[in-house]
């Protein structure tokens, strides 16, 4: 079956006459001109332009104008401007659209993919259906393309396909939706990578795929939206919310007026002092097992302090699409992308000399802890979670740190890539924990994961604005005297 769709060129591509001749297509960001084209190749790509026109019609234009030779460049054409996300094609019924197919990445397939006769299919287990401003649109991380969804009866149609079953008949539940509309319909969502044909046995091609079986939905979707080449969002340093949000400050308010303030080591004598750092990478460990006495809180102190506290805190206007904006920044030991530190560090005190059992919050700038309200329930879930994550038995942890992002300090400068450069940041966050640990002789543990509703229930934070990204455990090493007692110098 080769239904024939509807072509036309992006709202925003222009179709007009060149110099000696050329036709020239453009958009904001480039320019393309066809030169020596044929009669009837012009007048399709104008039509194209003006608007649209039936598939079948443009080739009989092309080919009384230009021949068949004529055709195959035609197509050649209408590739390259998918390529580059100029052309549509959609599905329609008499002057209605159901659906409409856009490309926009480069690497998008060449060949336009016929559904067969005979054949089965069924909608890919990775499509999925959002709004996207007006618009209803079905996106796959498998895809180079999305499916603009105009009518009803196309959505009844994408909830059909999610059983599997052949071309014909498609259409028989949906009211008023033709056979030929159905074909029409089912030919974007193949070529968009949403629908899956199923073989004799009645498995598909992505259900026999060791690399797909792998990958759970919200993965892929995650690893495809947060990196470039599979959609055509904004990406990178956009400063998308310059002029409507004001910059995320870089220190966090005060939480509490319940303060600890904390040990500040020499850091002059840890230069001298400390192990090097070939010899703390290569005794690095993750440690299940603590020791007594249990971590004291001057320990706890130096182990923030080197860790995560604010350095320095300084103004610098940044650029935006709107000109400079003042930003303030609060650099930390740890490396942080674009210099925006958004994490929060959060102790949970369990076993910790010096210093009673609760939930804290860290002032990274002051260098103290700030002891919070909590409901006693929710600080013993969160250690709860963090004993089944990591085999320890809930009464023998000593302290747990929650790791937090406040999102907005990020998303306010980066677009697509927000979330994935707070879970780098983790990683770094985690590194520079273990090795701190390994070299002061303590007890590290990363948590594998955790449950960031409860954290923000323990710490009474908005779940959307801050919550919990990372867990890190941390107590005294086992068979080693106490450093608490030991003084700088």
């Amino acid at each position: 079956m080769s239904p024939s769709l509807f072509l036309s060129l992006r709202q925003d591509v222009a179709c007009e006459p060149g110099e000696d001749g050329e036709l020239v297509l453009r958009d904001a960001a480039a320019r393309v001109a066809f030169k020596h084209l044929g009669a009837g190749c012009r007048d399709a790509l104008r039509r194209c332009g003006t608007g649209g026109e039936d598939e079948d019609l443009l080739i009989g234009l092309v080919l009384a104008g230009d021949g068949a030779e004529g055709l195959a460049r035609f197509y050649y054409y209408l590739q390259q401007l998918g390529r580059r996300g100029w052309i549509r094609r959609s599905a329609r019924q008499g002057h209605e659209p159901l659906a409409t197919l856009v490309t926009f990445a480069s690497l998008s397939p060449c060949a336009f993919r016929p559904v067969l006769p005979g054949r089965h299919y069924q909608l890919s287990r990775f499509a999925y259906t959002r709004r996207a401003g007006g618009e209803t649109v079905l996106e796959s991380p498998l895809a180079h393309a999305r499916v603009v969804v105009h009518d009803w009866r196309a959505a009844a149609l994408v909830h059909a396909l999610t059983r599997p079953g052949p071309v014909q008949g498609r259409g028989e539940p949906i009211p008023g939706l033709a056979a030929e509309a159905v074909v029409k319909v089912m030919t974007l969502l193949l070529n968009a990578d949403m629908l899956c044909e199923l073989d004799g046995d009645g498995s598909t091609s992505e259900e026999r795929d060791p690399a797909l079986q792998c990958w759970e939905f919200h993965d892929l979707l995650f690893h495809t939206r947060s990196r470039g080449g599979r959609h055509d969002g904004l990406y990178g340093g956009t400063y998308r919310f310059a002029g409507r949000l004001d910059p995320p400050p870089a220190l966090k308010a005060k939480m509490s007026a319940d303060v600890i303030d904390l040990h500040r080591p020499d850091l002059e004598r840890l230069t001298r002092d400390d192990p090097p750092l070939t010899l703390v990478q290569e005794r690095r460990r993750s440690v299940r097992k603590y020791g007594s006495p249990p971590l004291s809180v001057r320990q706890l102190g130096e182990f923030l302090y080197r860790v995560g506290r604010v350095k320095a805190v300084h103004h610098t206007p940044v650029p935006t699409p709107g000109g400079p904006i003042p930003m303030e920044f609060a650099p930390r030991p740890y490396p942080g992308g674009g210099g925006l530190y958004e994490l929060e560090l959060y102790v949970t005190a369990h076993a910790c000399s010096g210093l009673a059992p609760g939930l804290y919050h860290y002032d990274a700038h002051d260098h103290r802890l700030e002891r919070l309200t909590a409901d006693e329930a929710a600080v013993d879930k969160l250690l709860g979670d963090a004993s089944g994550a990591t085999g320890i038995p809930r009464g023998e942890l000593q302290v747990l740190i929650t790791i937090a992002a406040r999102f907005q300090r990020v998303s306010w400068k980066y677009a697509a890539m927000a979330y994935a450069l707070i879970l780098k940041h983790v990683g770094v966050v985690y590194q520079t924990m273990y090795l701190v640990a390994t070299a002061m002789g303590l007890a590290p543990c990363g948590v594998g994961g955790g449950d960031s509703d409860s954290f923000a229930w323990a710490a009474g934070t908005d779940y959307f604005a801050e919550t919990s990204v990372g867990e890190f455990l941390l107590g005294s090493l086992p068979g080693r005297p106490a450093a608490g007692d030991q003084t700088d110098g």
